[in-house]
């Protein structure tokens, strides 16, 4: 490319008399222009250089307009092409436009009209040079992101984590288009939407993870299947959802029973047809996408109470992978805190190696309602803490009220957890922040305990 609005043309017409008119007012409009009079070398051009339009004549000896466009589409896909024509031959214009020409030109070209076409193909040029930046953006991202994440992946010797990577493998081998994942909060649905996806496909494929109670309320619609430049009020240009993003990859939609009514029946047709419509657009999109949805909810309760479209859980709930909260699966508490440990200190120059014997007896004796989240967390701040090369009780600094006592004692029951909660809650007049503070617990947690406890 030249300067801002310029793009690397090829001329190809036999015509001496149409490069020596054509080629000086497309570079006095300041684009780069390369001539060819026949077929073969303009190809030849095109494979080696990068062309962001060529303008080709279709009757010309040798190989026509027609054929050049053909091995186009196969080497140089992406090349707008606008066809020449002096023969005044609509069905020969109307099947390059269906072979995939932009737009044509009659001969003698005139100048207002080549420049109307120009600003078109500059349009597109743009258009396709911001999908290609996305693109590349995405890539970066997502490497990035892999690079960030490749430690957490799945880890436990309990039998529940044994069937859970069971399951991975017969939906990885069964190549499944579309696959639930339940389970409560940080019990590590991401990590295993991730795993299906890094051990299913090439690096290079996408994985979009998008949670659904994040996207605003107004713009869910638009986030996921896109929409076109003047759809609503803000849109100033076309804008592929995340549902065009991840095409040739995964889709990961977390907490997917928070998506709103309309937005789950287009969800649903995306899902029966692999195709999609932006807000506002009419053309139909093909989409090649594996979809993983989360949720944190039962979701026969929500079909139950109509909140969630029977037919759509129906079409999700093909292949269902649950997660057991920590709390059930204890056997993994030590071999993910030491996971975790030894992720956090890559790269620290710490003297920690282990957790003392009264350090995992309290992490074992502990419910996590946060799960492997709040375990992460909790490692990591006593790693922190921690000066010597034992981790101990005192640098987990795990709530004492809601800890359970060693297992070969006597446990707190519900009603006296319960009670406690209720104390804390009456001594901070209702403000649950300010009593999850006084319980020496994360707030995360308190909401899970008010959840469990059915208080309001």
């Amino acid at each position: 490319m030249g300067h801002e609005g310029s793009m690397r043309i090829l001329l190809v017409d036999d015509e001496e008399i149409v490069h020596q008119t054509l080629g000086p007012y497309l570079r006095d409009s300041g684009h780069l222009v390369d001539n060819a009079y026949e077929g073969v070398a303009a190809l030849k051009l095109i494979e080696v250089n990068n062309y962001d339009l060529a303008l080709i004549d279709i009757r010309m000896p040798g190989m026509d307009g027609l054929s050049i466009l053909s091995e186009i589409r196969e080497i140089r896909p992406e090349l707008s092409v606008i066809m020449i024509t002096g023969h005044g031959n609509m069905e020969i214009v109307i099947q390059a436009l269906r072979s995939g020409a932009v737009d044509f030109l009659a001969k003698p070209v005139k100048l207002f009209e080549l420049d109307a076409v120009l600003e078109k193909s500059t349009r597109i040029h743009y258009l396709r040079q911001g999908q290609r930046h996305l693109r590349e953006t995405i890539k970066g991202i997502q490497t990035s992101e892999d690079t960030r994440l490749r430690n957490r992946r799945m880890v436990g010797k309990s039998k529940a984590m044994t069937e859970v990577n069971r399951q991975i493998r017969l939906a990885i081998k069964a190549q499944c288009e579309t696959i639930l994942i339940s389970g409560e909060t940080g019990t590590g649905k991401e990590v295993v939407a991730r795993e299906i996806h890094f051990k299913g496909e090439e690096d290079t494929k996408p994985f979009i993870a998008v949670s659904c109670p994040a996207l605003p309320e107004t713009l869910i619609e638009s986030e996921l299947f896109g929409h076109v430049k003047g759809a609503f009020t803000g849109a100033a240009m076309d804008k592929a959802g995340y549902f065009e993003l991840a095409d040739g990859g995964t889709l990961f939609l977390d907490e997917i029973a928070d998506l709103s009514s309309s937005a789950q029946a287009k969800f649903l047709r995306v899902l029966e047809t692999r195709k999609l419509r932006r807000i506002g657009g009419s053309k139909e999109i093909d989409v090649n996408i594996r979809v993983i949805a989360a949720t944190n909810t039962p979701m026969e309760k929500l079909v139950e109470s109509k909140k969630f479209r029977k037919d759509l859980f129906y079409r999700l709930n093909v292949f269902t992978i649950n997660l057991l909260p920590l709390r059930e699966r204890r056997l993994d508490i030590i071999p993910l805190a030491k996971h975790f440990l030894s992720t956090y200190l890559i790269g620290r120059r710490l003297p920690i190696n282990d957790f003392s014997k009264k350090a995992k007896d309290s992490l074992i004796n502990y419910d996590f309602p946060g799960n492997a989240r709040e375990l992460r967390n909790t490692v990591e701040r006593a790693a922190i803490l921690c000066q010597t090369s034992l981790i101990e009780p005192t640098h987990l600094n795990l709530p004492k009220a809601l800890r359970n006592t060693p297992a070969d004692s006597c446990r707190l029951n519900e009603e006296q957890a319960r009670q406690i909660i209720l104390d804390a809650l009456e001594k901070a007049k209702w403000n649950r922040r300010q009593a999850a503070k006084n319980l020496n617990i994360p707030y995360s947690s308190l909401r899970y305990k008010l959840k469990k406890f059915n208080i309001s």
